[in-house]
């Protein structure tokens, strides 16, 4: 019963320093708690001290899910909170059980050395998540419990957030095993972690400080209109809504921006293939408004007979012509589409009835004078590969999102923070328009020169500056994915060549 105390003791350290809670810190005690009783477990309390461990950090990083879909997935409570039993018991089994069982086999050969490669085998599971299962879903990240510290996250424009994510787990890991070692390798490693997060807190300071800044200025016009997510589905006022945006974007056009962006899926119809009425109401109303605009809209298209429904993002000119158009290419699986075999399940979830969406095809910068646009859509933002593929050829990032389907949980938060270190990691300005918040214009040092909160209504105008930057994560995030994969190799070589000195 003891045991069991402190394990789920150490899955709650974990989540509650998570954006959203952000108790400073407190993973590093829920890892030395997890780790300790790691460290002598047989098979089996491997497998259960980890699974229980993880399962409560799930229950309480992704408890959002279950507002979602039963406020407005139309789902029964009592099947949400089982769904949520079983996405905690998957993501536990993904990273903490998988982890920690290939943990517990490095222990059996290299005794308490082992802890030094719990680290890497972490990371090597967060990365594995960014691609699979069903397209990825790199969402809480540990790395995010040490993000907050903005001078500390200014690592990520090298190493990206997976180093962060390798900080927060290595911290703890060579406190134990010093520890274990004795008095004075306690004090070294002790001194060794607190030399670590200084250097790393002074070079980021230095470094937002010396960041160069250097490129084109403009001025755009964030719309944040507040429609809440039942309004959306309902879609009974739909003038009301579009008339709401209008008055909004008119607010937005006494700035004078060179850029009104709206939100993801902001207007209540399909701009292409959909109620052409409605468009031609939107469009006459802002007829005047000689600014480009750029929009989230779901957009209909019949090739070879069969239609293709997208989340896009649409770029307009000051004419209101468009331009260009992105469609989303990471659709969040059990939201916008139902992955194989799962769509036999679609009768009892009745959000998941209807068509699926598709996905795009191309990372397509949007050009149009001087921006070159990367569009990010919601989802699309929690990907650091992704990003830093997509972002090669960008000025700057806009990432649109309708957030109202997590309601005031911690969620919104948590997709907020993935964003602004995507703003670090590609050195770009990154324009984040959602529905009901969090709305944001972030610098490439991940500082915030404006914001909305949730659930407000407004328009938020800032300058930005459109510019070309190649951190070194931008440049190099394949080769830098892989190495932690080959630091795992070469500890392990280094074990076995002392293994066999010993032995022989």
């Amino acid at each position: 019963m003891k045991s069991m105390i402190w394990i789920i003791l150490s899955g709650i350290l974990m989540a509650i320093s998570l954006p959203g809670y952000f108790i400073p810190f407190s993973f590093v005690f829920g890892f030395i708690i997890l780790f300790n009783r790691l460290k002598d477990a047989n098979l089996k309390e491997t497998l259960y001290y980890s699974f229980i461990s993880g399962f409560i950090f799930s229950l309480l990083a992704f408890y959002w899910t279950v507002y979602a879909i039963t406020y407005y997935g139309g789902v029964s409570i009592f099947l949400g909170i089982p769904l949520l039993f079983i996405l905690a018991a998957v993501f536990s089994i993904f990273q903490f059980v998988s982890s920690s069982l290939i943990f517990y086999f490095f222990k059996r050969r290299y005794k308490l050395s082992a802890l030094l490669t719990f680290p890497f085998i972490w990371v090597a599971f967060e990365i594995l998540r960014e691609f699979f299962p069903f397209g990825g879903f790199p969402w809480n990240l540990i790395g995010y419990t040490l993000s907050y510290f903005n001078s500390i996250a200014q690592i990520t424009s090298i190493f990206s957030v997976y180093f962060l994510s390798f900080l927060a787990v290595f911290i703890p890991s060579i406190i134990l095993f010093s520890y274990q070692k004795g008095r004075y390798p306690f004090i070294f490693s002790f001194v060794f972690v607190s030399v670590l997060i200084l250097s790393l807190h002074f070079w980021g300071i230095y470094r937002g400080e010396h960041f160069n800044t250097v490129g084109i200025d403009k001025k755009v016009a964030v719309v944040q209109a507040n429609i809440t997510e039942d309004v959306k589905l309902q879609n009974k006022e739909p003038l009301k809504v579009i008339d709401s945006y209008v008055y909004l974007i008119k607010e937005a056009y006494q700035e004078s921006p060179d850029l009104i962006v709206l939100p993801e899926s902001a207007l209540p119809f399909f701009f292409i293939g959909g109620d052409e009425t409605l468009k031609r109401y939107f469009l006459d109303k802002i007829k005047d408004i000689k600014v480009p605009m750029l929009l989230g809209s779901d957009t209909a298209f019949y090739k070879d007979n069969r239609l293709f429904i997208y989340n896009s993002v649409i770029l307009l000119d000051e004419n209101k012509n468009i331009v260009d158009m992105y469609h989303k290419i990471k659709l969040v699986p059990f939201g916008e589409y139902v992955p194989f075999p799962f769509k036999i399940f679609s009768s009892i979830f009745p959000y998941l009835e209807g068509y699926d969406f598709s996905a795009g095809q191309e990372k397509k910068v949007l050009t149009f004078k001087e921006w070159k646009i990367v569009p990010l859509v919601c989802f699309e933002g929690i990907f650091p590969n992704f990003v830093a593929d997509f972002s090669k050829k960008g000025n700057v990032i806009v990432n649109i999102s309708n957030d109202a389907w997590f309601g005031k949980t911690v969620a919104p938060y948590q997709h907020f923070e993935m964003a602004r270190v995507r703003a670090i990691e590609t050195g770009l300005y990154l324009i984040r328009g959602t529905n009901t918040g969090i709305s944001a214009v972030i610098t490439p040092i991940g500082s915030i020169k404006g914001k909305l909160g949730l659930f407000k209504e407004g328009v938020l105008t800032s300058q930005v500056k459109l510019q070309k930057t190649e951190t070194f994560w931008k440049k190099h995030h394949i080769l830098l994915t892989g190495i932690y994969v080959i630091l795992l190799i070469i500890i392990i070589l280094i074990f076995e060549i002392k293994k066999e000195r010993k032995n022989g």
